[in-house]
């Protein structure tokens, strides 16, 4: 399982705007700004996390994007499967048809596993937990 830049630059935005201590919108350029991404990139991004219904976006002089769900209720899981191709760890995990062995494959169900394991972590990381654990130390 590879996370994309894509998936990668998500987080750091979504850790961004609940550092941030408020819920107001927050534009696009401060966020590339503060954590030197792109900005166009990160307006395709959220696109994706609008259409997910993990941020909202805000019209206006003020506007820019907000959270639309409270940091405990955000999962790393959420935001990495709003914008990335699908989080699946071997071709044979992805489902039916993607791998021509995996009825056969003795090793199918230890990737089903493994996956699942991986997939309960990174839900069970919510935005509020990195925050408390990685990022409001100090």
């Amino acid at each position: 399982m590879r996370i994309t830049t894509k998936g990668r630059y998500a987080i750091r935005a979504i850790v961004n705007m609940a550092a941030s201590n408020e819920n107001k919108p927050i534009s696009i350029k401060s966020i590339s700004n503060s954590e030197e991404l792109s900005p166009i990139f990160l307006e395709q991004i959220f696109t994706k996390l609008k259409k997910a219904g993990i941020t909202e976006s805000v019209r206006g002089a003020s506007g820019g994007f907000k959270l639309a769900k409270e940091l405990d209720q955000i999962t790393v899981l959420d935001v990495l499967e709003a914008v990335e191709e699908g989080v699946v760890l071997a071709p044979c995990t992805a489902g039916e048809g993607n791998c021509d062995r995996s009825v056969d494959c003795g090793l199918a169900n230890f990737w089903y596993e493994t996956e699942q394991g991986i997939r309960d972590q990174l839900q069970n990381k919510t935005v509020q937990s990195i925050m408390d654990q990685y990022i409001s130390q100090g």
